[in-house]
């Protein structure tokens, strides 16, 4: 029954696809948009046999438990609707008998929710809304995750495509084939939701403000943020100040982007650290240091974590907070590198960094100076990665999780690079190198 129904939403999926106007793109048949999600497929498939092997107790496995607590949810149905309802919609949520659910469920509530919104409850929802089509079975919901998540990316191609349609097949690697992006946001993790928040928050920004406005792109974009604030709040801080240098550049064209960019970063810095003084309940600076301090001590109760590293103790201070960029910008960049493999797990990861590495050097070495001034989207790019970049070297002291939690930012990074590199004179001289080669082997 899992098999047919697999190959059923498949068909559907693929159906939307090879119809949908969404999915049309000027260069790019609809064959090549369904061998990506056929991809995305097995990427998922992939990433369960990973956690089925690594991890025997299904509670500390990320893609199991949720979709567990999921199945506590969903099983409220046969009791009560309303019950059901009321835990999905979040509307009446917090009445008394619903314990008897969130009891059983082991990551309804979180140990650390440092004021915020516990975004477990997103994809614990999301998996038992899914319940619905899926019958239990959970490779169904890894079909589903997929095709969200794809639907997250090919959005941010559409973005992006018009800048680099002579880069066209660079850009779908630095978009869909990532390794990391295509392990980590096809499975049933928060990611793949993130992905398809971040992906058409991205598309109806760029309608809204770089095209023309219109009040139904408005809503949508207002219910993509919603979402993407419920997946990773953490991500929406990061992509916040990208996006308003983006409207502002839209509305104050005649200053140039530079200074309205760096002015935007500064006066949101500065609300971030200043944020408590309006709303003291949300001390963003202190919530960031003692997530990094709660964290540690949770890897320091578990000696089995074999890709911990060392971080700087963060305290809640401007000062702190800039001593301590460096190392995490470092972190997020370059690590693991090739050095650091102590298991199989961390070679992927590893040889994706010597792939940026690499692609880092040859940008320097074939760099060519772009038309910044037409691609307003190099800023937002720019900030979003480093922004990322730095709250998740500032507070994560596990190489796996780090890998993971920088994963919304690396199609960005890419994007980057490709809008520096002279692709034409590298395939100049690959043709010098092959072609002799080619004669020789004749």
């Amino acid at each position: 029954m899992e098999i047919v129904l697999c190959l059923g939403y498949t068909l559907i999926f693929a159906f939307l696809i090879f119809k949908l106007p969404f999915f049309r793109i000027d260069n790019v048949s609809r064959k090549i948009l369904f061998g990506l999600f056929i991809i995305k497929i097995l990427s998922a498939f992939a990433l369960t046999f990973i956690y089925s092997y690594y991890y025997n107790n299904r509670t500390e496995s990320d893609i199991f438990k949720y979709f567990d607590d999921g199945k506590v949810i969903f099983n409220s149905i046969h009791n009560n609707p309303i019950d059901y309802l009321r835990m999905i919609t979040g509307i009446g949520a917090d009445a008394p008998h619903l314990d008897q659910y969130y009891n059983v469920a082991n990551f309804w509530h979180k140990e650390f929710d440092y004021n915020l919104y516990n975004d477990n409850r997103t994809i614990i929802r999301f998996n038992a809304i899914l319940m619905l089509f899926s019958f239990g079975y959970f490779n169904v919901h890894n079909i589903f995750m997929a095709f969200i998540s794809f639907t997250g990316l090919t959005a941010i191609f559409k973005v992006f495509y018009p800048y680099f349609i002579n880069k066209r097949n660079a850009l779908i690697f630095s978009i869909f084939l990532i390794p990391s992006v295509l392990l980590w946001t096809s499975g049933v993790l928060k990611e793949g939701i993130l992905m398809f928040a971040l992906g058409l928050s991205v598309y109806y920004v760029n309608k809204l403000f770089l095209k023309k406005f219109t009040w139904k792109i408005l809503i949508f974009l207002i219910l993509t943020i919603t979402l993407l604030f419920f997946s990773k709040f953490y991500v929406l801080l990061a992509a916040l100040p990208g996006i308003a240098s983006l409207i502002a550049i839209k509305h104050l064209k005649k200053i140039p982007a530079f200074p309205i960019v760096a002015g935007i970063h500064i006066l949101i810095i500065s609300a971030f650290f200043f944020f408590h003084l309006l709303f003291p309940k949300y001390n963003l600076v202190e919530i960031t240091a003692t997530k990094q301090h709660d964290f540690i001590n949770m890897i320091n109760q578990s000696p089995n974590v074999g890709s911990r590293i060392d971080l700087p103790v963060l305290e809640p201070s401007f000062i702190s907070f800039a001593k301590n960029t460096p190392v995490a910008l470092i972190n997020s960049f370059f690590r693991p590198h090739i050095f650091e493999i102590k298991s199989a797990m961390i070679i992927p990861s590893a040889l994706e960094n010597l792939l940026i590495v690499i692609i880092l050097i040859l940008t320097i070495i074939f760099y060519k100076k772009p038309d910044i001034k037409n691609f307003t989207w190099f800023w937002f790019c720019l900030s979003f990665v480093f922004i990322l970049f730095i709250l998740c070297g500032l507070t994560t002291p596990v190489l796996g999780a780090l890998v993971r939690y920088r994963t919304p930012a690396l199609p960005f990074l890419f994007i980057l690079f490709l809008t520096f590199i002279d692709l034409n004179r590298i395939n100049i001289l690959l043709s010098k190198i092959i072609t002799p080669f080619v004669k020789w082997k004749k």
